[in-house]
């Protein structure tokens, strides 16, 4: 299991764990931390990919071997894990709060303050969180949605259709506030991993494709936001570099003859250290 796993959540799943949800953590130094982001995001969005695009190879060395002073930093403040529809299902199934913000990613990359990407999810009620963070930016707050668990599903299963990945996002570890949709052009964190760096986990799971029911439509490799999938014309069928695979599960919603299926990443060896 990832480092938070075993940290946070007792050896199983951390973010399936109510108690890193809950308002006991929500002291102030954390909301304080929570309004800072949001306040300053923009500015440190810029100024951290302006620093990464001075790194040395030595740099980028170290931070391919896991030794990435900025990876280790995040860890502890805003860190994320790719996680699959069915988890997040589950996640919503326990919360008690569900609202529906535009994405800062976004807002950073393309100045579009309408694209409504994140969920800021809890299990209470807040007049802090999330409406009351967001009620000071009204570029954020004039498209907030409330929306109760069967709206917020189906939401995501359109999401996830499209190729969405999902992730949880910590504020001030392992306080998780967020579940964001990202595609590598949209988001921070696919373009601090063209740098080098690693903001979020792999997911719980690998995908494996069944090469028996595979006709090599290649819909799986077009969608695949990792590079983990190729196409043999020799076999005219594809096949999954596990290594590459973050187990976010946008190849499997899109396999029309149902051939790709997930695996524990656990249980396969050369994985289950690999995050």
């Amino acid at each position: 299991m990832c480092e938070f796993c075993i940290e946070h959540g007792q050896g199983t799943k951390w973010y399936l764990q109510t108690k890193n949800y809950a308002e006991e953590l929500l002291n102030e130094e954390r909301k304080r931390y929570i309004a800072d982001f949001y306040e300053k995001f923009e500015e440190m969005a810029a100024n951290g990919l302006a620093a990464l695009d001075k790194l040395v190879p030595a740099d980028l060395a170290a931070a391919k071997a896991g030794r990435s002073s900025l990876a280790e930093g995040m860890k502890e403040q805003h860190f994320g894990q790719v996680i699959p529809l069915e988890d997040v299902e589950k996640i919503l199934d326990f919360t008690t709060s569900i609202t529906r913000v535009p994405c800062a990613c976004r807002s950073v990359l393309h100045g579009v303050y309408d694209d409504r990407y994140c969920f800021n999810v809890a299990t209470f009620k807040s007049d802090f969180w999330p409406k009351g963070v967001f009620e000071q930016w009204p570029d954020y707050s004039k498209d907030i949605e409330i929306l109760t668990k069967e709206e917020a599903k189906k939401e995501f299963q359109k999401l996830d259709r499209n190729g969405l990945v999902h992730s949880v996002w910590t504020y001030h570890t392992p306080f998780i506030a967020a579940i964001c949709n990202c595609a590598s052009r949209d988001c921070l964190g696919f373009r601090m991993m063209e740098r080098g760096q690693r903001p979020f986990f792999k997911a719980e799971y690998v995908a494996a494709i069944d090469i028996e029911k595979c006709n090599g439509c290649r819909d799986c490799v077009k969608i695949c936001p990792f590079g983990a999938i190729s196409y043999s014309p020799t076999l005219q069928k594809c096949s999954i570099d596990q290594m590459k695979c973050f187990g976010c599960g946008v190849c499997r919603g899109v396999c029309a003859l149902d051939a790709i299926a997930f695996l524990d990443r656990n249980a396969i060896p050369v994985l289950a250290k690999e995050w």
